[in-house]
């Protein structure tokens, strides 16, 4: 077909769409009734048609560029999120995202028990042999502990408060990260995953041997567990998710490789995305609860807020969500 016939038979189409566009681009596609969306579906995927054509049979760098163009904005209308649905947003928070949790539980329990390993792991070299384990297992930011025996109470409480401030800190930008490259290094087949749940247990039982030799072991909890059973759990799911994707590298099925890898990529940011809200209560758990003086929340306070936020928690992600299809797996 020559340019000059091409033009003639398609440009009153590419003009209606044009015209269909600028009123989308303005008002949104609810602006159209149903018989104009039909027409615009049917007039895209004519240029769409039209846009291959030119490119393979018709000689016209022009037509080409404005059809290019006309093709993109036509999909930005009906694919492009110009607004993000909130309502959508909670909905899928409450009562999509634990479906989804459930579905990729046994990932969430594999890093779950990496991450116990290396908590009674450091527990047990640092109570054995606390001088080398604190010295190669503890990270360079986190101070290292030096208990004193025959310490008066005002010295120890002093001596752990401060510590334990500094460890909260640490916990919660290092859970961030660790949430975040957890995930990532499922492409490593998930060893470098494991690796790191393994290895922030370990941070975790150094600490716990270090108080309780100092005798400060309900200091650390009250510092730690209310916002740590939030923070930890949002550190497990980072691990679950990179070890669903590495599922995708992993899994032999009948279609492409590529293909299992795109859908299980799609679920593991999924399961990722419970980390958000997660580590945004617990900050404020932490700057609320945990960092409290104890005269005005007690340590026993602490620890009854640390247990029902892990029931509200435990009930969110078990009662929530059932029979919802996000917790399906999309063979499509």
């Amino acid at each position: 077909m020559d340019l000059a016939t091409f033009l003639q038979q398609r440009r009153p189409d590419w003009k209606r769409l044009e015209a269909i566009l600028q009123r989308v681009e303005g008002s949104g596609l609810s602006s159209l009734d149903d018989e104009q969306a039909v027409e615009f579906g049917r007039l895209y995927r004519r240029a769409a048609s039209d846009l291959n054509q030119a490119q393979t049979f018709v000689s016209g760098e022009a037509t080409e560029r404005y059809l290019n163009d006309l093709v993109a904005r036509a999909y930005l209308a009906i694919y492009g999120k110009t607004r993000i649905d909130l309502g959508g947003l909670i909905r899928y928070l409450f009562w999509g995202y634990p479906a989804v949790f459930r579905r990729y539980l046994p990932h969430f329990l594999l890093a779950t028990l990496l991450f116990a390993a290396g908590t009674v792991f450091g527990y047990l070299a640092s109570w054995y042999d606390k001088e080398v384990a604190r010295a190669f297992l503890l990270p360079a930011e986190m101070p290292t502990i030096q208990p004193e025996e025959n310490q008066d109470e005002a010295a120890a409480s002093r001596y752990t408060t401060d510590d334990l401030t500094a460890f909260s800190s640490f916990l919660f930008t290092h859970n961030v990260s660790v949430s975040l490259i957890a995930f990532a290094l499922g492409i490593t087949f998930g060893l470098g995953t494991a690796w790191l749940m393994f290895y922030n247990g370990v941070l975790l039982g150094v600490l716990g041997a270090v108080f309780v030799e100092a005798g400060q072991f309900t200091a650390y909890a009250t510092g730690i567990l209310p916002h740590g059973v939030l923070e930890i759990p949002a550190c497990l799911i980072g691990g679950a998710a990179g070890f669903v994707l590495a599922q995708g590298f992993l899994r032999a099925r009948p279609w492409p490789r590529r293909e299992e890898l795109a859908r299980m990529g799609k679920q593991s940011v999924l399961m990722l995305f419970g980390c958000v809200p997660l580590l945004a209560v617990a900050a404020c758990l932490e700057a609320g609860v945990a960092r409290a003086p104890d005269f005005f929340l007690s340590k026993g306070l602490k620890l009854a807020v640390a247990g029902v936020i892990a029931l509200l928690f435990l009930g969110y992600i078990l009662l929530l969500g059932w029979g919802q299809p996000a917790a399906r797996d999309n063979k499509a």
